[in-house]
C-alpha cells in the first residue's frame, strides 16, 4: 500500500496524542519497520506504508513536539482521529487481478499507452492502418500552381481529400492524376493497387463518354457492388472490391460531393479496416431554415457554433464554399406524398464532420 500525501503511518486505534517517529519510508523503498502501538512512521507522498500501520495522518493534522540533534523529527502530536484505511491506496486498488486492461479493438492514445507501461507491457498486437491512394481524373484538371487555359479547372479534390485522410489519422501513400482514356485509367488503377489498400478516385464515374472508371474496374479484377446512390449530393458514387481485400471508392468529381461522400462512405471503411466502430457521431439540432425537400435524401452543409446552427449558403455540389467551416451534415429525408418540406426549428439529425 502507498500513502496519498506527505503523512505519517499510524495505528488507527492509538488516536490523537504524542508519538515517537521511529522510521521514514521513502519513495520506491520500504522502511523495513513493523510499526508498533505508540509510534508513527513518516511516509513521503506515494511511499510504502510500513507494516503494522492501518491508516495515515496527513502532515497538516500533526504538529512537531521535538527534534533530534540532527534536526529530524523525534516526536509529533497527532491532532485527529482516523479510521482503518484512511488515505491509504491498497495494492490492487488501481487495477484488480483479472481486470481487463484494454479491450480488443481500442485505440491507443496517451492513457492507454500509460496503462500498458504501468503493467510492464512493452508490445501489443495491433492492426495496421490502411494505406490510401488518391487519384484525380479528367483532362480538364490542372494543379493549383499552374495558370488556367480555356476549359480547364484547378484540381481541388486531391489536396482536400489528402488532408481529410491525414486529418482522420491515416496515410496517403500514392497520389496521381489520370487523363481520360481507358488505357490510362487501367494503368493508373493497377499502379495504385500496388501501393495502397483503399483507392479513392474523383471524377470519371458519371455517365459521360469520357468516364472510364466503371469500364476499367473489371479489367483490374474488381467487382463493382454499386455505381449509383440515391442521395444528394453524391449520386454517382461507386464502390468495388478486389480479391485481395482492397477497396475502391469512386467519388464524384464535384468537390462538395467528393467531400460529403468521403465522410459517408470512405471514413467508415477506414475505421472498420483497423477494427474500430464505423458509426459516425450524430446529434439532433433544430433546422435553421425551412427547406424544400428533394426526391433524394439530402445532406446539407452547416456550421454549429456556440449552440447555434446555420446553413453554409448555396448547396450546389460544385460550390466548395458550402464546405468552408462546415462541421455538420444535416440529414433531410426525401420528398414524399405526405412531406414536401421541413419547417424551420424542426429537429433533424446532424452528422458531425468537424470540430464543434
Amino acid at each position: 500500500s502507498s500513502g496519498i500525501n506527505a503523512e505519517y503511518g499510524v495505528l488507527s486505534t492509538d488516536g490523537p496524542g504524542v508519538y515517537k517517529v521511529v522510521a521514514a519510508s521513502q519513495m520506491g523503498q520500504s522502511s523495513g519497520v513493523v510499526l508498533q502501538s505508540g509510534s508513527v512512521a513518516r511516509v513521503t507522498t506515494g511511499g510504502v506504508v510500513p507494516l503494522g500501520a492501518d491508516a495515515v495522518v496527513q502532515v497538516e493534522d500533526t504538529e512537531l513536539v521535538s527534534s533530534t540533534n540532527q534536526g529530524e523529527e523525534d516526536t509529533i502530536r497527532v491532532l485527529v482521529s482516523v479510521t482503518p484505511g484512511t488515505d491509504i491506496r491498497p495494492v490492487g486498488s488501481d487495477i484488480s487481478k483479472g481486470e481487463m486492461l484494454l479491450p480488443t479493438g481500442c485505440q491507443l492514445f496517451a492513457a492507454e499507452l500509460g496503462l500498458l507501461a504501468s503493467q510492464g507491457i512493452t508490445s501489443v498486437e495491433v492492426r495496421r492502418k490502411p494505406r490510401v491512394a488518391v487519384i484525380s481524373t479528367g483532362n480538364e484538371l490542372v494543379t493549383s500552381s499552374k495558370p488556367l487555359s480555356s476549359g480547364q479547372v484547378r484540381d481541388s479534390n486531391t489536396p482536400a481529400l489528402c488532408h481529410l485522410v491525414s486529418e482522420d489519422g491515416y496515410r496517403v501513400t500514392h497520389i496521381t492524376h489520370l487523363a481520360d482514356s481507358l488505357e490510362e485509367v487501367v494503368r493508373g488503377l493497377t499502379e495504385a493497387l500496388g501501393a495502397a489498400d483503399i483507392i479513392l478516385t474523383t471524377g470519371g464515374v458519371s455517365m459521360g463518354e469520357c468516364d472510364y472508371l466503371k469500364e476499367a474496374l473489371p479489367l483490374v479484377g474488381a467487382t463493382v457492388h454499386f455505381g449509383r446512390v440515391h442521395m444528394k449530393p453524391g449520386k454517382p458514387t461507386t464502390f468495388a472490391t478486389l480479391p485481395t481485400g482492397q477497396l475502391f471508392f469512386g467519388l464524384p468529381g464535384n468537390p462538395v460531393s467528393a467531400m460529403v461522400t468521403y465522410n459517408l462512405f470512405v471514413l467508415p471503411a477506414l475505421r472498420v479496416w483497423e477494427g474500430r466502430d464505423a458509426g459516425p457521431s450524430v446529434i439532433t439540432v433544430p433546422l435553421p431554415e425551412t427547406r424544400i425537400l428533394d426526391p433524394r435524401p439530402e445532406y446539407i452543409r452547416a456550421v454549429y457554433n456556440n449552440g447555434t446552427v446555420h446553413v453554409t449558403g448555396g448547396q450546389c455540389s460544385s460550390r466548395l464554399l458550402s464546405m468552408r467551416s462546415a462541421n455538420l451534415l444535416l440529414q433531410l429525408p426525401p420528398k414524399s406524398e405526405t412531406l414536401s418540406s421541413v419547417e424551420r426549428g424542426s429537429a433533424v439529425r446532424a452528422m458531425i464532420i468537424g470540430p464543434l
